[in-house]
């Protein structure tokens, strides 16, 4: 699953940032310019871009979860950032301080729920993890990326 490639990815990685990106996302051309600006400070453990819905115009739904997103990001999490406590770096595109994530690697990978091992929510429990540490999470309006959201109901 998705948590257990992003832990080998992490382990196997060597950079001072890493960058999680769904593979149903497109980036903007100067996204990893912005978050790694942003990242330029130490304090800072995380920080995420704007998320649009690549096929907001699809649908009924797909344009209410691209209004979702837009609301999600510019009003909460840029009121979350005004205090470096953006709550839930977004899977789709988020950007890490590698060091920071070795710090917090082993409590990621043995979440339980029920007593059982977790398979959602990594993005919001990664984000907290960070939190935790004492790392700021960030938000950055200008670095856009654009996500694949599901156009009907069932899949929602």
């Amino acid at each position: 699953g998705k948590r257990k490639a992003q832990i080998a990815a992490i382990r196997g990685s060597s950079g001072d940032l890493v960058l999680n990106v769904d593979s149903d996302t497109i980036l903007a051309a100067d996204v990893v310019t912005k978050l790694a600006r942003k990242m330029q400070d130490p304090a800072i453990g995380a920080a995420m871009g704007q998320l649009t819905a690549s096929n907001r115009n699809d649908t009924w739904l797909t344009r209410l979860i691209d209004m979702e997103y837009w609301l999600a990001c510019n009003e909460e999490r840029a009121a979350q950032a005004r205090f470096g406590a953006v709550m839930c770096c977004c899977g789709p595109c988020a950007m890490y301080r590698r060091s920071a994530l070795l710090l917090v690697l082993d409590q990621y990978e043995t979440q339980l729920f029920r007593g059982k091992p977790s398979d959602f929510g990594e993005d919001r429990h990664l984000t907290i993890l960070m939190l935790k540490a004492g790392f700021q999470t960030e938000y950055v309006p200008d670095a856009v990326a654009a996500t694949v959201v599901p156009d009907r109901l069932g899949p929602y």
